[in-house]
């Protein structure tokens, strides 16, 4: 929920993932822009350049769930990285029209990273090969092991199921501002006798919510405005709060259910120790790999060659 909720700052690590992610892959697709744009429909476009649809229904699939669904919501970071995109790629192709690809120096560079990403590829790829975890693993016994060994930090925040009626104000409209908040003190009033999902349907500014009777979903206290976040916590289920002014308008709460702190489940907590303990173990492995490829014994190491490559340095 956009009012109630700090969306756009949880949103913004996802935005800087998906950029990472859609930004490294930028230069291996440039020969197939010009390939794709007759069959495919163009998402964005800067001269002869060309972002795809499925392009970027690719990049977006490659995203975990969780960003997936949390880019929708910022559809201004997506506009700015596919405007990024075609700059990128146009200046790519400036740079490649003046031969800048040809020169003696840019090719030195080209070829050695190559041969880097290339080793890299390889010998990773290899390393996980030999370092596969069984599929059967880890056992019930064992995450049930972890799970009771770090019991103590799986703590679950209280909760609180809460439904509002937004009405917003403006900075520099104090007369507006007033009426604003004289509304909201008599929705409040009748929010506290009447039929409150009704209410915020038809009063409230928050279309999300307002859609479905006010109601915000299960949030902690942390996840809430800090303004919202102390009424909230002063209410008792059923209670409907004080307006209460925000920086962006005025919020009257409803606390529908509330659930006390609590030690998560091992159901709940199941797939998390079986990501981490895969995780733990292909570390171990690919340890017990290279120590038997490489025996820490049988390294050889100048030391003399080495102390006279530090001494260049001063």
């Amino acid at each position: 929920m956009k009012q109630l909720k700090l969306n756009k700052q949880s949103l913004r690590p996802c935005l800087h993932g998906m950029a990472a992610l859609m930004l490294a892959s930028m230069f291996s697709v440039a020969g197939a822009q010009t390939k794709a744009a007759g069959a495919d429909k163009t998402i964005a476009s800067l001269g002869p350049v060309s972002v795809p649809q499925t392009e970027v229904d690719r990049m977006l699939q490659a995203l975990p769930p969780a960003e997936r669904a949390a880019i929708k919501n910022d559809r201004a970071g997506l506009e700015n990285w596919l405007r990024q995109r075609v700059t990128s790629e146009a200046l790519l192709r400036e740079a490649r029209s003046k031969g800048w690809a040809d020169r003696p120096e840019i090719k030195e560079r080209v070829d050695a990273a190559v041969k880097e990403i290339t080793g890299r590829i390889v010998a990773t790829s290899f390393l996980e090969s030999m370092t596969q975890v069984p599929a059967d693993y880890p056992s019930d016994a064992d995450i049930k092991a972890a799970y009771e060994q770090n019991k103590a930090g799986y703590n679950l925040p209280a909760t609180y199921r809460v439904a509002q009626i937004y009405l917003q104000t403006s900075p520099n409209d104090a007369a507006g501002n007033k009426k604003v908040a004289e509304k909201a003190k008599s929705l409040a009033t009748q929010a506290r006798s009447g039929d409150f999902a009704a209410l915020a349907k038809a009063e409230s500014q928050d279309q999300n919510s307002a859609a479905r009777g006010g109601e915000v979903g299960t949030l902690a206290l942390t996840d809430m405005l800090p303004e919202v976040r102390d009424a909230v916590a002063k209410l008792k289920p059923g209670q409907v709060s004080e307006p209460v002014q925000a920086a962006a308008g005025i919020h009257i709460v409803k606390l529908i259910d509330a659930q006390p702190a609590r030690t998560a489940t091992l159901d709940e907590m199941k797939p998390r120790l079986q990501a981490a303990l895969r995780q733990q173990r292909q570390q171990q492995l690919v340890q017990a790999y290279l120590a038997t490829l490489a025996p820490a014994d049988r390294v050889n190491i100048d030391t003399a060659a080495l102390d006279a490559a530090l001494k260049k340095l001063n």
